[in-house]
């Protein structure tokens, strides 16, 4: 089962596919499940250079990118619990139902940290996930399950993000404190997201994420 999710995720154009054990989370964090999947979808270079060129705030690719994670997501849980295990689609719609703090505008276990437990990045002094291959260029969702499947847990990484302030220094609102991120950090001394525009300007100036698109000679 597992080989086959795996290898359909990569057809439907996954990009990241990672799997690691909760199971030393709270009851409140895992809601009971010991494996946690997570997935995520690059954006293309194409729409990173044109968002940096022409200075725009464009959430076309970005809004189809996240609704595409959380579709497939909802569907690996399906597949799942076809086979007879559970499973629970950490999808925007199943966490409006009880799962989402509005006043917070936080989530018991957000993707961030299932990506942080497998070691695939670190968290930016946007508060966004970056990892060394596409930057912040990354649309995930994540899937809590029973079903066995061969978990892959790695060392928390640190801030890449050194003295660079581009996030900070780019965002209108000016929400971006420049802070660096540590574990157990509470997430408003780096960002104050209640006035965040989400303009995705921190997302596609990001050094990391300019560097994954010129990788693809698009520049």
């Amino acid at each position: 089962m597992f080989n086959e999710l795996i290898s359909e995720l990569k057809n439907r154009n996954v990009s990241i596919i990672k799997v690691v054990d909760v199971s030393m989370l709270t009851a409140k964090e895992n809601r009971g499940y010991n494996i946690a999947i997570l997935i995520g979808i690059t954006l293309s270079p194409s729409y990173i250079l044109r968002l940096s060129a022409e200075n725009i705030t464009d959430h076309s690719e970005f809004g189809d990118k996240e609704h595409r994670a959380d579709e497939l997501a909802e569907w690996v849980a399906g597949s799942i619990s076809a086979r007879g295990y559970h499973a629970f689609a950490q999808s925007e719609r199943n966490l409006i139902n009880d799962y989402f703090n509005v006043s917070t505008k936080t989530t018991p276990l957000p993707h961030k940290k299932i990506a942080l437990m497998s070691g695939l990045g670190w968290i930016g002094k946007n508060n966004l996930l970056v990892t060394q291959e596409y930057g912040c260029a990354l649309c995930l969702c994540t899937i809590l399950t029973d079903a066995p499947f061969p978990t892959e847990n790695a060392p928390v990484m640190s801030p890449m993000c050194g003295d660079c302030s581009v996030c900070k220094d780019i965002c209108p609102p000016h929400v971006i404190h420049g802070t660096t991120w540590e574990p157990g950090m509470n997430r408003d001394l780096i960002v104050d997201v209640y006035h965040c525009e989400g303009c995705l300007k921190c997302l596609v100036h990001c050094p990391w994420t300019q560097n994954y698109m010129r990788a693809y000679n698009f520049i």
